[in-house]
């Protein structure tokens, strides 16, 4: 009885794909991934011990301290704010809103972007930060 013995092949890893993998998926990551709209913007956000986390929206809205009014991190008129919502709750099919005010700008401020985003058909999701009780 002989017994053959088989020759074992060497294991070859082509490597030379890993760099088109890697840049493949560092594509995909950032389109995927949300980036900062309002980046360039500082807010003071309000505070309170009963804020709960929400799923971010793909709409935002913010008012600086100055009254500057800022529509997907861009600069808008209160004037513009409705039309441009409903805009983008036609396109993207959400109809939540992150609103995001700094604490110190006061009501008469405010009010006309609370009117505007209700005419829009809105469903507003004020932002702040989490106190400690």
């Amino acid at each position: 009885m002989s017994i053959r013995r088989k020759k074992r092949l060497k294991a070859i890893v082509p490597t030379a794909s890993f760099a088109d993998i890697a840049f493949l998926l560092n594509i995909f990551f950032m389109v995927t991934s949300n980036f900062i709209k309002e980046g360039h913007i500082e807010l003071k956000q309000p505070g309170s011990p009963e804020i709960e986390a929400l799923k971010e929206s793909q709409i935002s809205v913010a008012l600086d301290k100055e009254g500057e009014l800022w529509l997907q991190g861009r600069p808008c008129p209160v004037g513009v704010l409705e039309e441009g919502v409903k805009v983008l709750i036609a396109e993207l099919g959400d109809k939540t809103v992150m609103l995001k005010i700094d604490r110190e700008v006061r009501q008469e401020k405010y009010g006309p972007v609370f009117l505007a985003l209700s005419r829009a058909g809105a469903e507003l999701a004020l932002v702040g930060q989490k106190e400690k009780e």
